[in-house]
């Protein structure tokens, strides 16, 4: 068996999934697809948010969590992160200086 690291073969897959579960859970879709199977149409947009002007607190400023910043701010989501490593913030996100601070903002 060989086993090998590649720290970047995945990183923009696991982006786009965190993306594509955080929209799922604003717009409800888990339940309203549930409900469909069930038999029942719901039309009603209630329970259901954009991400735009939401905040997004990221714990872990590493290669996902960067890219995971900045496609965020593209959909308009105000980005704060914690890192035990000094790592210079991409675009507008903010740091924050403790894990307690970052909770705080949200």
């Amino acid at each position: 068996m060989i086993v090998f690291n590649a720290p970047f073969s995945n990183t923009r897959s696991v982006v786009e999934l965190v993306l594509g579960e955080i929209i799922m859970l604003m717009r409800g879709i888990i339940n309203k697809n549930s409900m469909l199977h069930s038999g029942i149409w719901d039309k009603s947009s209630s329970g259901s948010y954009e991400v735009r002007g939401k905040k997004l607190g990221i714990i872990g400023y590493g290669k996902i969590g960067s890219q995971l910043s900045v496609l965020a701010e593209d959909l308009g989501m105000e980005v704060y992160y914690y890192d035990i490593l000094e790592k210079l913030a991409l675009g507008n996100a903010k740091k924050c200086r403790s894990m307690k601070e970052l909770l705080k903002k949200m």
